[in-house]
């Protein structure tokens, strides 16, 4: 999600106004099948003895989940609150840990839409590889927390006429708790983007975009102001071809917070795309330049998806360079699999180049793979894999990596109770040769309770 960011208050000020909005659209069509339309809520509560980097510590997770609808409007929500009780690393005996809630709002007309998404996630920096992708963050190191609070709020019209647009706002709240790194400083972000859609032809989707991003940054942080404006066009040039072509002036201006020196980039963002298309996938090529603060950024990518009854699978192959340096190979992978009808499994490779808030060049490496298995009718097994590595090409920031890997099983005993147990390990280092490893072993009893049925 792109970040917004002005505090608590403000978030949830600013999403009960779009709500009460949503209520003013016109007459609503037909858009949820039967099957998502029954309410349901759920409440887990779970008691754990967990062993912590050799401390054992007792821990009551709550998860609740909620998830309404009609064939106008869809609203959904989860939260997830640990508490902990002798954790060494609480002030007391008391105290909470990994929380994470999530908001969804969707409510359809004719040919529009409006949307309202909501997310609050604070987690010890070294576990946040279990919650988030981080794909365009560096890997970071350190002993604190982070806090994350994020809105987005979008409007759609006019997706089948000749006329439309999509108009969207983002809000994150960044903020770090008992860190040591000085590089990390709360920030607050603001982003907003709007494209209008002309059909010239029934061939020709033209569209007129711009889009401003805005970060502010306390203390020693980097404030940023990214403006851009453009115009772009989907042309069908064949029965197989497709061209898609972008045409932008962007323009950044970062501030130093330490220093008060400022770097400005003025110029031409474009890229363009073709597409192949196959009755046994499409295939893609993209190559595209934007400007920066670092320097100009150039890229080229060759793609090919896949789509079969048991598997999906997109693979796509590129280069990167950064202002006349040498290239980086880029990849993109992603394959999922029904391996019968008791397991699944997902592989995930992204390495691309990523320029973070504060303006830091990297090449970002991510790596993410699960398998999923139903051994009977009352218990599963599951293991998931994660890396991330960030190697910083321009910038002040250290080079990380991380990886980790968390294995888990389930029983049912009866229809709302279940015992569980699993381990978790994130071993993680940087190039000064800082270290930073967690280990998690747990079981647990937990009971749900269902509502709305």
């Amino acid at each position: 999600m792109t970040p917004l960011r002005r505090g608590m208050t403000g978030s949830l000020m600013l999403s009960a106004a779009l709500l009460t909005g949503a209520t003013f659209l016109p007459g609503m069509a037909k858009a949820q099948d039967d099957s998502d339309l029954a309410p349901q809520a759920q409440l887990s509560v779970s008691q754990q003895l967990s062993l912590d980097n050799g401390d054992l510590i007792g821990r009551i997770p709550l998860d609740l989940s909620l998830r309404t609808g009609t064939r106008s409007e869809v609203f959904g929500m989860t939260a997830s609150v640990p508490l902990r009780l002798g954790d060494p690393d609480d002030e007391d005996d008391f105290g909470i840990g990994d929380r994470q809630a999530e908001l969804f709002y969707r409510r359809f007309a004719r040919q529009s839409s409006i949307e309202l998404q909501g997310r609050y996630v604070e987690a010890d920096l070294d576990r946040l590889i279990f919650f988030d992708e981080l794909v365009d963050d560096i890997v970071t190191l350190d002993g604190g927390r982070r806090a994350d609070t994020g809105l987005r709020a979008g409007y759609a019209f006019g997706s089948q006429s000749k006329l439309g647009g999509e108009f969207n706002l983002g809000y994150l709240d960044r903020r770090y708790i008992d860190t040591t790194d000085p590089d990390l400083t709360d920030s607050q972000t603001i982003d907003g983007a709007a494209t209008i859609f002309l059909e010239p032809t029934p061939l020709i989707r033209a569209r007129i975009l711009g889009s401003a991003l805005e970060t502010e940054s306390e203390g020693t942080g980097t404030d940023t102001r990214r403006h851009r404006a453009g115009v772009g066009a989907s042309i069908q040039a064949n029965r197989r071809i497709n061209l898609d072509l972008e045409l932008a002036q962007s323009s950044i201006r970062r501030e130093d917070g330490d220093t008060g020196l400022v770097d400005e980039s003025d110029g031409l963002s474009w890229s363009g795309t073709a597409t192949y298309l196959r009755p046994l996938g499409d295939y893609t090529l993209t190559v595209s330049s934007d400007p920066g603060t670092e320097g100009r950024r150039d890229r080229l990518k060759f793609g090919h998806s896949l789509e079969r009854p048991t598997y999906t699978l997109s693979l796509s192959a590129g280069v990167t360079r950064l202002d006349g340096g040498d290239l980086d190979p880029t990849v993109q992978f992603a394959y999922s699999r029904e391996l019968d009808r008791l397991s699944r499994a997902q592989l995930s490779l992204q390495r691309d180049a990523i320029s973070d808030l504060d303006g830091n060049e990297a090449i970002n490496t991510s790596l993410r793979g699960s398998y999923n298995r139903q051994l009977d009718e009352r218990s599963s097994v599951g293991i998931s894999l994660f890396f991330r590595k960030s190697e910083v090409q321009r910038g002040d920031r250290q080079d990380a990596r991380s990886v980790a890997l968390d294995i888990s099983y389930s029983r049912t005993i009866r229809q709302d109770i279940s015992v569980s147990a699993g381990v978790n390990v994130v071993r993680s280092r940087e190039s000064d040769g800082l270290r930073d490893d967690d280990d998690r072993i747990y079981v647990g009893l937990g009971r749900s309770f269902n509502f709305l049925r």
